[in-house]
């Protein structure tokens, strides 16, 4: 899988975007949620990847602001909703969406367990949830990379337990793999690039807070401690998920789920 820099604020890319809507079989009369948009990135790759109908929320007035920008820009304005909400408040019906996009950590961010219940009541039964996130690769996460990765007020799951989150809500995990560490490489050189560029418009915190991210990540330990899930889960009330096993290891290359 190739990561990229289309304009992503998280490790992944277009591809890992483009390969959800493939695994969870989008097509032009689909409905797409995105939780947690970013820059729009991720919604214009499936709306013009698919013609698809997006509709892609930001806690951020600025981000859904340069979203709508660019999607009207690239010509995929009549493909893309784009509009400020908070992810812990998604109050948009039941059973709308043939898929639910979650990148970046998007489910951290808005409340990992909480995330999860609201994108099974918002999907179609046998529909998917794709989704990109932190987590832990040991018990032992050293103090720095805690606090750097955590900031006082997130958790992160193993890879184990994430899977088993899933499971307690009727997802199967169809498609799961660990991002290469080019998606780092690239990710923090993409970053490192955009906090010091003066034309964009970040806070000072979140400039200070991804670079100190960075130091932690290539000189503390980081990049033995943190990994990122990349997984695509259907929602199956009507069949038993088969629960994942205690010593499963998901490989760096893509591997199907069981």
């Amino acid at each position: 899988m190739i990561t990229d820099d289309f304009d992503y604020l998280a490790p992944g890319g277009r591809s890992y975007t483009l390969a959800s809507g493939r695994l969870s079989g989008i097509k032009k009369n689909s409905r797409v949620l995105e939780i947690a948009c970013g820059r729009g990135a991720a919604a214009c790759a499936l709306a013009e990847a698919y013609k698809c109908r997006v509709d892609a929320f930001d806690i951020d007035p600025v981000m859904v602001e340069h979203s709508m920008e660019t999607s009207n820009k690239l010509g995929f304005g009549e493909f893309t909703n784009f509009f400020v909400k908070d992810g812990r408040d998604m109050d948009f019906g039941e059973g709308k969406y043939d898929l639910v996009l979650a990148e970046g950590g998007a489910l951290t961010y808005i409340g990992r367990e909480e995330g999860i219940a609201r994108a099974a009541d918002l999907l179609k039964e046998g529909k998917c949830l794709a989704l990109t996130d932190l987590i832990y690769l040991r018990d032992d996460v050293p103090q720095p990379v805690r606090d750097a990765y955590e900031e006082g007020v997130y958790t992160y799951l193993t890879e184990i337990r994430y899977r088993k989150l899933l499971e307690a809500y009727d997802f199967e995990v169809v498609f799961a793999s660990m991002l290469p560490q080019s998606a780092w490489d690239r990710y923090y050189a993409q970053m490192r690039r955009q906090v010091m560029n003066p034309k964009n418009r970040f806070t000072k915190d979140f400039k200070d807070s991804m670079m100190r991210e960075i130091d932690v990540y290539y000189n503390y330990g980081g990049m033995f401690s943190v990994g990122y899930f990349y997984a695509v889960a259907r929602l199956s009330r009507n069949k038993r998920v088969k629960p994942a096993g205690e010593g499963l290891r998901i490989p760096l290359a893509f591997s199907y789920g069981h």
